[in-house]
């Protein structure tokens, strides 16, 4: 399916004609529901005022001292209301709620109706409701009426119906969106114009163009995936590529003519550029970021005159390389975990088919508490999930080979913080086990063990594992960490440059002791966590 292309002129017009619409309507809801609150305010507001009014009125006083007298608080109320546009209602009552004046003269003598009087029967307040009354849904105030004495009389109520308050909630909302709509539209012809003028900046060009364009223009030196950095006789930067910039880490991208251990502290081209010895292949830590570097010195015929170092960003092909690793060891543990397994399901069919239901059921139970044990005593032990699972699946490996594979009481591991370092503990736990467990299977003997023991220290974590195999030579023990080399017997080359490489990289170490025939022991001791700026063997 093609993608669809979008012009940048178009993509502008459609953003800010967005961003103006939201903006509008934000404004608008907040705008009307401040206008329809005003409204509501307002009319309580006048009809509260209007009450007060009418309270103090001597007529409507009069009216309630003699209600036998004769009736001249109608024609007043209704001489008031006539008056009034903004009041739909007028209702004066005495003590016990009977209308003494009310907009329909029929409805004299009868109790007012809403049941939101009490409080200004019984507790003299002044107060607004809303209520259905004889006349339909309304706004209403309450005001107490008192003689000269201070002795309430009745009071006075003035109300608003809520059809008039919606109509002139309408009438305001009309006028709210309108101006709305003239605002859209407004800002959709501006956001045009905007639009067309800055594509007419850019001389017409989409921003594919010109970031072809600028890419083209850049030339070969920054398409280079590699790193590059270069200084002069005086040890200052003359040369960095964007590639560098990101895989190091540098925040400040102006460093051009700055000095080299001001922005990449141990880059080691000051080394090089003093001693004049090139530099391949090396491994290094810079700012968390793994790198392979090579590091030359530059001569201008004979003059040494500066130096220059490519390098690669090895970060991610060791978390890869490294979580592979891991998980090829788990693998491992699961096809044996299934191995054992189906073993154990023979045995169970084997004897419901021999109806041995008892002894089918003391199996099943057997097995499952021997496992358990095995499973609550790693996790029990080691709290780093990875590592757990790599020492179960190892357990089950070595029962299937018929080697007896012991953890130590006293291993301890915490959960790790770093991912990196934790992928780095299973690559060496997991070789040196399957190390141990090559040694063992080139042994007639059938007396096979490994030990191994993980404890956690204050700053370093110590990795011993012993196993009682064919054992080195003395002669091969100061070769057996070289890359390649492997002995007939133990096979263990490849497998413990890979260690050695990787606790090289941290800042660990690893020794080894080893008697011909009879046992070999590795210790290998590495960081909780590597500093950044941390020397390192490179």
């Amino acid at each position: 399916m093609q993608k669809i292309h979008i012009k940048l002129q178009t993509k502008i017009t459609i953003l800010v004609i967005i961003i103006v619409f939201l903006s509008i309507a934000t404004a608008t809801l907040f705008t009307s529901r401040w206008y329809l609150n005003n409204i509501r305010l307002e009319v309580e507001k006048n009809v509260m005022n209007t009450g007060q009014l009418l309270s103090r009125s001597p007529i409507v006083i009069e009216r309630l001292q003699n209600p036998s007298g004769v009736n001249e608080l109608q024609p007043f109320v209704m001489s008031v209301l006539g008056s009034t546009k903004d009041i739909d209602i007028i209702v004066v009552a005495d003590m016990d709620g009977i209308r003494h004046a009310h907009p329909v003269e029929e409805r004299l003598g009868f109790r007012v109706v809403g049941g939101d009087d009490n409080d200004v029967l019984e507790l003299g307040k002044s107060y607004t409701s809303y209520a259905t009354g004889t006349l339909g849904s309304q706004v209403r105030s309450f005001t107490p009426v008192y003689d000269s004495d201070g002795k309430q009389l009745g009071y006075v109520l003035v109300g608003v119906l809520t059809t008039t308050l919606d109509l002139a909630q309408s009438q305001i909302m009309r006028t709210v969106w309108l101006a709305a709509l003239f605002g859209l539209v407004l800002g959709s012809t501006g956001a045009f114009f905007l639009a067309r003028s800055i594509k007419k900046v850019l001389l017409g060009q989409e921003p594919e163009d010109i970031a072809k364009l600028y890419l083209e223009k850049e030339g070969i030196l920054e398409t280079i995936h590699e790193g590059i950095i270069a200084i002069d006789e005086n040890k200052r930067i003359t040369l960095i590529n964007n590639s560098a910039v990101e895989m190091l880490g540098i925040k400040n991208t102006d460093s051009l003519g700055k000095l080299i251990d001001d922005v990449v502290p141990n880059s080691r081209l000051r080394h090089v550029l003093e001693s004049g010895i090139p530099e391949y292949d090396k491994e290094q830590i810079v700012n968390g970021a793994v790198i392979i570097t090579n590091r030359v010195p530059i001569y201008d015929g004979e003059k040494l005159v500066g130096a220059l170092a490519t390098f690669k960003d090895k970060t991610d092909v060791i978390n890869l390389a490294e979580e592979l690793t891991g998980v090829r060891q788990l693998v491992d543990g699961l096809r044996a975990n299934t191995h054992e397994f189906m073993n154990k399901l023979h045995v169970i069919l084997g004897l419901i088919e021999l109806n041995e239901l008892q002894e089918a059921k003391k199996y099943i139970v057997n097995v499952d508490s021997i496992q358990s044990q095995i499973i609550n005593m790693i996790i029990g032990r080691i709290k780093e999930p990875k590592v757990a699972g790599l020492l179960i699946g190892k357990l089950s490996r070595a029962k299937e080979l018929g080697i007896d594979m012991v953890v130590q009481d006293d291993t301890y591991l915490g959960k790790m913080k770093d991912e990196i370092m934790s992928n780095r503990m299973l690559t060496i736990i997991g070789n040196l086990l399957e190390n141990a467990m090559d040694a063992l299977n080139s042994k007639s003997s059938d007396n096979k063990s490994i030990h191994i023991r993980i404890k956690e220290e204050e700053n370093d974590i110590r990795i011993n594992v012993r196993d009682n195999g064919v054992g080195i030579d003395d002669s091969d023990l100061d070769n057996i960490f070289n890359r390649g080399y492997s002995t007939k017997e133990g096979n263990r080359g490849l497998g413990l440059t890979l260690i050695k490489d990787n606790l090289d990289t941290i800042g660990g170490m690893i020794n080894v002791q080893s008697v011909k025939g009879m046992f070999t022991e590795f210790d290998a001791i590495m960081p909780k966590e590597v500093l950044d700026d941390k020397p390192t063997h490179s």
